[in-house]
């Protein structure tokens, strides 16, 4: 599998219509010449804040001149996505495209962190990586909807899992060669070897997204976090190894019933993880969901005990017992 390798804050092309502008959070660029003086461009997702934005917006004039941003194509709604959209769209006037569980969330920032720490945060949680910017979505687009924009067509592909209401977009340009930016929905090889265990609110979701990415035709593959690729199955079978790897390291661990404070210890400790504030809310959070999941399969139970909420593998020592 051949990954091409991005430098950051630059824009790296991926045909005539096709973009990729790498980052912490990769964006995807879209472009169709209105005129030969200006260059439309429509965003996949924008960054997390103000000043990467800023850049994105810079980069982009420099490499096509005078431009016209008419849309930000929003994957879903995490401040590492949308964090930017506030400033470019009130520098642009542009429009903010999102399905409708992603408008909630884009339009009322704090369900986000609110809904990663399963409280209201502490204030220490609201950065710009977990908060971002209140903004307004004027076009409410649905998974399994294309939308033709003159040379360019994009088509939204439902990948829930990692967030509620997720889509990968599909874009094709005037040369007929077709990027897939999948958000979320799949994670490259540099951020799995820093992050084992990704944010996840559906795990089954997830894995279903994870086969429905491998199934898309297209030349290239972006993932928001990581590098770009000319295919992807073995991509997915490594995302789809984190998953079940991750499953049954929590059935190893609750053999002897714990609680989740305790799960999300001995998680950490067996994964040579140190938690601070932010992963320990996010992996925690991940793990409510793994819970969730096994209990659904039948794999784990949970049962109270001393006040003590305590889960459990089915078949564990406890049951035996």
């Amino acid at each position: 599998m051949a990954e091409i390798k991005c430098q950051e804050f630059a824009l790296k092309e991926l045909s005539s219509s096709l973009y990729v502008f790498p980052g912490p959070t990769n964006v995807g660029v879209a472009v169709q010449k209105n005129s030969p003086e200006l260059t439309e461009i429509y965003f996949i997702d924008v960054g997390e804040d103000a000043a990467f934005a800023q850049k994105l917006y810079e980069a982009c004039e420099k490499h096509f001149g005078k431009i016209c941003v008419k849309a930000i194509v929003c994957t879903h709604a995490h401040a590492d996505h949308i964090g930017g959209a506030a400033w470019l769209k009130e520098k642009t006037s542009c429009q903010i495209w999102a399905t409708q569980a992603e408008k909630s969330c884009a339009e009322t920032p704090q369900i986000q962190a609110t809904a990663f720490y399963g409280a209201f945060p502490l204030p220490e949680l609201d950065t710009s990586y977990f908060h971002a910017p209140q903004c307004f979505v004027d076009q409410v687009i649905e998974a399994g909807q294309k939308i033709k924009c003159g040379s360019l067509e994009f088509e939204f592909v439902p990948l829930p899992g990692h967030s509620f209401d997720m889509v990968g977009v599909l874009a094709e340009g005037a040369d007929g060669k077709k990027v897939f930016y999948a958000g979320d929905g799949i994670f490259g090889r540099s951020m799995l070897k820093r992050f084992w265990t990704p944010f996840v609110v559906d795990v089954k979701s997830f894995k279903e997204s994870l086969s429905r990415i491998a199934k898309v035709n297209a030349d290239f593959f972006v993932p928001s976090h990581g590098d770009v690729y000319d295919e992807v199955d073995e991509l997915s079978e490594l995302n789809l190894i984190s998953t079940i790897s991750n499953e049954k390291l929590i059935e190893e661990l609750l053999v002897q019933p714990k609680t989740h404070e305790e799960l999300l210890k001995a998680f950490a400790d067996k994964s040579d993880l140190t938690l601070r504030l932010s992963q320990h809310m996010l992996i925690g959070s991940s793990l409510r969901s793994y819970l969730t999941y096994l209990y659904k399969e039948g794999r784990v139970r949970w049962f109270f005990e001393d006040n003590k909420m305590l889960w459990q593998t089915i078949g564990g020592a406890a049951d035996k017992a």
